[in-house]
């Protein structure tokens, strides 16, 4: 009786197994951007296996995801099938988080609504950015998430192309920029993140004496605030005052201008891509891009 109890459980523990789903492979298709089309029917077919309410939510929100880079994949001049893709990837989100809200869920919901932002224009879509916004503070508040480079760069991008909606400060938005690039994950590349961070920084143009006096303000203002994470890392530029330096550069940020340091950041930006075996089309796309800017700005 006791053998077969324990033969029992260990065939229950199997079957547990196999039932799990395994996001290993299709996140891995992902990451690569090898087949995005596959990664959208992949998810499908385990939303149909998917048992639990968990389970749901982790494939509803990886729907979501890839409804970006599909929608982003069409021809600029099919504003209608992206409209269509990305309120779908809005939609996945949405029951998402209906079912166990989650970070990833809030946060692919805003990057739908804001790739429909930038199809519609920006005065056609202004009523979104507040719901983007609320959405984002999810991450970074409620679930305390201020690890996710893709949350701060899409709130550096609201903030740099909305300054007005959002107190007319764009020194919040070259502060998200900055936590962006210091939180991309070891595996990824990100070009695009370094490579928005260079530009805010090239525009404000700030010259080092400046700088210094400036990042000390942040310095206070970062210790100061403690209302939310959203709040704080407004002031993340002076996180670590104006002494502090980089990990893109050797020198201290009150030693540069913000041209100069724009310059490092793509320099920088070139050599991680170098540094991976991998690239995707989006990496290549970014590296040639930042090759552009450096030609242009030196």
């Amino acid at each position: 009786m006791k053998k077969f109890f324990s033969l029992f459980v260990v065939m229950l523990v199997i079957a547990m197994a196999v039932a799990a789903l395994d996001f290993a492979q299709v996140d891995e298709t992902y990451d690569k951007e090898i087949n995005d089309q596959q990664v959208y029917d992949t998810l499908q077919g385990m939303l149909g296996q998917a048992t639990t309410d968990g389970e749901k939510a982790e494939v509803l929100w990886r729907l979501a995801r890839v409804c970006v880079r599909l929608g982003d994949a069409l021809d600029e001049k099919d504003k209608t099938g992206k409209f269509a893709i990305y309120e779908e990837g809005e939609n996945y989100a949405q029951q998402s988080i209906d079912l166990v809200p989650g970070p990833e869920a809030y946060l692919w919901k805003s990057g739908n609504v804001g790739r429909w932002g930038q199809t519609k224009g920006i005065m056609d879509s202004l009523s979104k950015a507040k719901p983007m916004m609320a959405d984002l503070k999810e991450v970074t508040d409620t679930f305390g998430r201020v690890d996710s480079s893709e949350t701060w760069y899409t709130l550096s991008v609201l903030y740099d192309s909305l300054p007005g909606m959002f107190g007319g400060d764009k020194n919040a938005a070259i502060s998200y920029a900055r936590v962006a690039c210091d939180t991309i994950p070891t595996k990824y590349i990100y070009g695009g993140t370094y490579k928005a961070l260079a530009e805010y920084l090239y525009n404000r143009n700030w010259n080092a004496s400046k700088r210094a006096k400036e990042i000390e303000k942040m310095k206070a203002s970062w210790n100061n605030e403690t209302s939310s994470n959203y709040e704080k890392y407004k002031y993340y530029e002076g996180a670590n005052g104006a002494d502090a330096s980089p990990k893109w550069a050797n020198g201290k940020l009150s030693a540069m201008s913000d041209r100069q340091e724009a310059l490092i950041i793509l320099k920088y930006a070139q050599l991680v891509y170098e540094s991976k075996s991998f690239h995707s089309a989006s990496d290549d796309r970014n590296y040639q891009e930042i090759a552009e800017l450096i030609k242009k700005w030196s």
